[in-house]
């Protein structure tokens, strides 16, 4: 199926069938291409100066299209260039910790006949659109059009997962926060989820973008026919991205129930040690009364003084301790 494991080459023929292009063969794209009712696919991952070379050469891409190509680390955004025209979008990559993801960029050049798709890691929607496009070729790419649809509807829909994972550790960390008690891997925890929902908020705004400008056929790549699809597109980015804002109200709320439990905490600590200093007080008063050194206090000449002293503290403490218990204060 491919020339070499980085690169994939399929073609859908004019009779819908699927043709496989490999080694010498991919130099027949800039023919193929120009063929009518003819769709050709390649994908590359990780290119090198050869691949370079090759875009040149089979589709003579634009130059600042090759630049942004080779420094990377580009916004979502649609380019538009003479009979060309290049879109950059992020998907999610598996991950095998739960709860963190890494966004892998996606390079889409498309013109007419061709669509050519750029990635440096193993992508998920690419490995999904090839095995559907080889399976149904007539299908899946009736038209480039078409194919960038199912490419970028398999990349909104990865996030989809990710938020669901993201909504089920909120709730649960929320949760501990109420419950009280140690929250401080809680609280790690919530600033971690609440920097990745800033991450995606960052990549998802201008992906929604691109979308809205392919719904407004900016791009002459979306027909009468595959208008509605491309609503449902743009229709998905908004869920996605209004899930986003919803997670982060709650972070944020979930962090500030943090706060109130612990001023709460904090305020229940302070009132026991107050009623604590309260109870240690009145016995220290009496003891300091009766330590002052006076001749005519008339409980100094008495035998029951001292037992007198000591049940006269005990009885104070007692006293305010269950003014303070049945203030809850204890």
């Amino acid at each position: 199926m491919t020339d070499s494991p980085r690169r994939t080459c399929l073609a859908r023929l004019p009779d819908g069938t699927l043709r496989v292009l490999q080694g010498a063969e991919l130099e027949q794209i800039d023919a193929l291409r120009a063929t009518q009712d003819q769709v050709v696919w390649l994908d590359i991952l990780s290119p090198d100066e050869d691949d370079f070379a090759l875009l040149t050469r089979e589709f003579d891409l634009h130059e600042l299209a090759l630049e942004d190509l080779r420094k990377r680390r580009q916004r979502p955004k649609v380019d538009t260039y003479p009979d060309q025209h290049v879109i950059v979008a992020y998907e999610v990559l598996p991950n095998a910790r739960k709860l963190s993801f890494e966004l892998g960029e996606l390079h889409l050049f498309s013109g007419a006949g061709y669509l050519v798709s750029v990635h440096w890691t193993d992508s998920p929607a690419i490995r999904e659109l090839a095995e559907r496009f080889t399976l149904r070729p007539a299908m899946v790419a009736p038209s480039v059009g078409a194919l960038l649809y199912h490419l970028l509807d398999a990349v909104v829909d990865g996030y989809f997962p990710l938020l669901d994972r993201l909504s089920d550790r909120i709730d649960q960390l929320e949760d501990r926060v109420i419950e009280g008690g140690n929250t401080s891997v809680a609280l790690r925890e919530l600033l971690v989820i609440k920097r990745s929902l800033l991450e995606l908020r960052r990549i998802l705004s201008p992906q929604r973008d691109v979308a809205n400008a392919l719904l407004r056929r900016d791009l002459p790549l979306v027909d009468d026919a595959g208008l509605p699809y491309y609503q449902d597109l743009y229709d998905h980015l908004v869920r996605v991205l209004d899930a986003v804002d919803l997670y982060r109200d709650l972070v944020a709320t979930t962090l500030d129930a943090n706060l109130a439990v612990t001023s709460n905490n904090l305020n229940a600590v302070m009132k026991r040690l107050t009623a604590l200093t309260v109870v240690l007080m009145l016995p220290t008063l009496i003891a300091g009364i009766y330590g002052m050194n006076f001749r005519f206090m008339p409980e100094l000449a008495q035998s029951w003084g001292y037992p007198f002293a000591l049940v006269l503290m005990a009885g104070v403490m007692v006293g305010s301790i269950l003014f303070f218990r049945w203030r809850r204060w204890f």
